[in-house]
């Protein structure tokens, strides 16, 4: 009789999607991977055998998902976070330096300032048109392939079971890794970006079967799942993580993911004010935890401390209005079909009867990347398009581009999407293997380069719009982005009521280029270490305007030393 493999597994979105949790149960051939995991007891060890772990100066990574610079200042100077606060010591005048920590101000995220990018960027030190990986989700038209670690789209959750199952991420991933570069003993708690470390851990399996039926019932009856069932996910992954180091030692280089403070913000009936008391009820406990075993192990004097993040929050409505989503005809994709586009399925694998399509999307919160095929490989139904090839600029990119414009501007088309988007962008169409363009800014009549359109039309909200996109769209996995990038209308600069979002509905959403979303935490402690010399340390590393891409070349810099200097 065959073997039958039973395996309950939640795999939680923005590691899965923007806020959900999904419930699988595999039944029989279940990926060997999974089976690992969970017979491992909650570890995975990724290099046989461990690289030996060389002690002397250690670097320790805190990776809070969602939690923007402002919040955990706030969380941290209003005594919220009691535990945080005494391994940065006594606050000093300067409100970013305190006895024994320094958080640098105004440290921005890639864009778009969302899960999948961002942590891509900050564990490689390069921008998405380089990683590969441009979003939660995305379209490779050399490969002719969806891509979906983080569906907002679509409800298949395939890759969101492989991230972790097959590695997929490293997979994806066109560029080397923190811990491929740091070449010491690496240890990872929950993180999606973990090739090249020596030993991933996850939650105990027994965490997920209450997280699931939990998580299934709030959704059942329409209402959100509490904290709770966030806390637990975090709570038992750090649990394994100490266990793992109770019985294999310290390591080098270690970092420790919280999906649970994100997933709970997109969520949260009063998101920020929510959100600072998961970082006061969840977060600083777990944080203290593992504080208190580097200092029974005699390694929290030697090890730099690290808090840093993907992206923040802004509040939005949680409604068809304000989410801009892809079923009915008052949603993005009906201005392409009105354009005279065929749709792709919203599907990772179309059906051999849906591979005739001309266009696709990909939602990423804030954003929205278009992608648009030659439409002279494949103008009739039923024939499939060459993806290869790169949509002409004239009769494919700028029909789509006008279509868009007019459909926000007047409601053309799509009533339900007038006043909805900022921004249109495009550029001149490039194939895969060649690095693409930077993307331009329809100005109503032309494509302009974006500096041009800010001089003309200034967006001081629209943080560093310019040298940002072009991390996005510039280079050899640049189209990646699209060949139309649409930014919706956000920001805490407006009102709630216009503030849209790509997505289902949803508390909270993140991506633009404003502050709330792309202002990220990059505090550094180290016991008897002064502030001024971790901001001298950090500054000497970095420069003194580090954005996301910094924080790989600051974790190198700082395992590369004996000590403080």
């Amino acid at each position: 009789m065959k073997r039958r493999a039973w395996i309950t597994l939640a795999v939680v979105a923005l590691l899965g999607a923007a806020g959900v949790v999904w419930y699988y149960e595999i039944e029989g051939d279940a990926p060997r991977e999974m089976v690992e995991l969970v017979a491992e007891g909650g570890e995975k060890v990724l290099r046989d055998p461990m690289r030996p772990a060389r002690g002397g100066s250690r670097v320790l990574v805190f990776a809070l998902d969602g939690v923007g610079e402002g919040a955990l200042r706030t969380a941290v100077s209003s005594g919220r976070m009691p535990r945080v606060a005494a391994l940065l010591g006594r606050p000093t005048p300067d409100s970013s330096t305190w006895e024994h920590a320094w958080m640098q101000p105004g440290v921005l995220s890639v864009l778009p300032s969302t899960t999948f990018a961002a942590w891509a960027s900050l564990f490689t030190g390069q921008p998405p048109a380089y990683t590969g990986v441009p979003g939660n989700e995305w379209f490779a038209r050399e490969e002719r392939r969806f891509y979906a670690p983080a569906p907002v789209t679509m409800t298949e959750h395939e890759h969101a079971l492989k991230v972790f199952t097959d590695q997929y991420m490293g997979q994806v991933l066109r560029v080397p890794t923190v811990y491929e570069r740091a070449g010491v003993r690496s240890y990872v708690s929950l993180q999606a970006f973990h090739r090249g470390a020596d030993l991933l851990t996850m939650p105990e399996p027994r965490a997920y079967t209450r997280l699931v039926t939990e998580a299934a019932e709030g959704l059942v009856n329409g209402e959100s799942p509490g904290q709770e069932v966030y806390e637990e996910l975090d709570v038992t992954a750090v649990e394994s993580l100490l266990k793992s180091v109770d019985s294999r030692g310290v390591a080098d280089l270690q970092v420790i993911y919280f999906p649970g403070v994100d997933l709970y913000t997109h969520v949260a009936r009063n998101p920020l004010t929510d959100q600072l008391r998961y970082l006061a009820e969840v977060v600083d406990a777990r944080v203290g935890e593992v504080l208190e075993a580097y200092r029974r192990a005699g390694a929290l004097d030697s090890t730099w401390v690290m808090f840093v993040a993907d992206h923040g929050h802004t509040p939005v409505l949680a409604d068809d209005r304000h989410s801009l989503g892809t079923d009915g005809d008052d949603e993005p994709p009906q201005v392409l079909r009105n354009a005279g586009f065929r749709v792709r399925a919203l599907r990772l694998n179309p059906h051999p009867d849906e591979e005739d399509y001309q266009a696709t999307v990909a939602y990423q919160g804030a954003f929205a990347y278009v992608y648009l095929a030659d439409r002279s490989t494949c103008a009739e139904q039923g024939a499939p398009c060459d993806w290869k090839r790169p949509p002409r600029l004239r009769e494919d990119v700028l029909p789509v581009v006008r279509a868009f414009d007019a459909a926000n501007r007047t409601g053309a088309g799509v009533p339900g999407l007038r006043g909805t988007l900022d921004l249109v962008f495009a550029r001149q169409p490039r194939a895969p293997g060649q690095d693409a363009l930077p993307f331009q800014v329809w100005d109503g009549t032309r494509l302009v380069p974006i500096r041009e359109y800010l001089a003309a039309h200034p967006r001081p909200e629209l943080l560093d719009l310019e040298r940002r996109l072009h991390g996005l769209a510039a280079g050899p996995y640049g189209h990646r982005a699209g060949d139309v990038l649409l930014l919706a209308r956000t920001g805490m600069h407006l009102p709630v009521a216009d503030r849209y979002y790509f997505s289902g509905h949803y508390q909270s959403w993140h991506g633009s280029p404003t502050a709330q979303d792309s202002e990220i935490p990059l505090l550094v402690a180290r016991a008897n270490t002064s502030g001024d010399r971790i901001r001298d340390r950090v500054r000497r590393a970095v420069g003194p305007n580090p954005t996301q891409l910094s924080i790989t070349p600051l974790i190198l810099n700082l395992l590369g030393s004996g000590g403080a200097r």
